[in-house]
């Protein structure tokens, strides 16, 4: 991702227009103290891997699909909000990430667009739920666009990942992980929508196989 893109993220002019354009008449516009707190939230301490660089490489995949997506002002609200609540094991990050948005937004936004955020981050639990929708497919994709980068930056986001449960066992940590890594690769698709199919895909899949050797060797 270029400098520009880092920049035009932590800065508050891209969220401040995206919120405007959602406001619904006569709103106040607090979308400052929003940006800020987003920023805060995804600078906290206990993060590694879901921070504000997770957000930069979502926001950059999303970019390259939005004109594809049906309301792409929501999509980039949930891409926004998604992560923004996040204690490690913690079981509802997605759902208080939500009642986060749904907060702030509150008489600012119509309830539909509200709606449908909700359901888009919602859709980041990966269970399969939420998936009513080609937006909600882009939403996943985007998610676990990391997965389809090159071998070094999944490494580099994997080992991030482990930070985060500092808690478990080596053990323990690659049971759950590679729990729910073959789910994913158990799909016929590893990627829900066609445009992060045909990009990503075959990556993803080649990376994990590789992770897989990788954490044999090492039990």
């Amino acid at each position: 991702m270029s400098p520009a893109a880092v920049g035009e993220i932590r800065g508050p002019d891209r969220f401040r227009a995206l919120w405007q354009r959602c406001l619904v008449e006569g709103a106040p516009d607090d979308s400052e103290k929003i940006h800020q707190r987003l920023v805060e939230g995804y600078d906290e301490p206990q993060r590694h891997y879901h921070t504000l660089t997770h957000i930069e490489q979502c926001m950059a995949m999303f970019d390259q699909c939005k004109s594809l997506a049906s309301n792409p002002d929501a999509l980039e609200l949930a891409v926004w909000f998604h992560d923004v609540v996040f204690e490690p094991g913690s079981p509802d990050n997605e759902a208080r990430s939500a009642e986060l948005y749904l907060d702030f937004s509150a008489g600012m936004h119509d309830e539909a667009i509200r709606g449908l955020v909700k359901r888009l981050i919602m859709a980041t639990l990966h269970d399969g739920s939420s998936l009513e929708d080609s937006d909600a497919a882009f939403m996943v994709d985007i998610d676990l666009s990391s997965f389809g980068l090159s071998w070094e930056e999944f490494l580099r986001d994997s080992q991030n990942l482990r930070l985060e449960s500092a808690d478990l066992s080596d053990a323990e940590y690659f049971r759950r992980k590679t729990n729910f890594q073959n789910c994913l690769l158990a799909k016929e698709h590893f990627y829900q929508s066609d445009f992060f199919a045909k990009r990503l895909e075959s990556q993803a899949r080649a990376n994990l196989a590789r992770y897989f050797e990788l954490i044999k060797q090492q039990q």
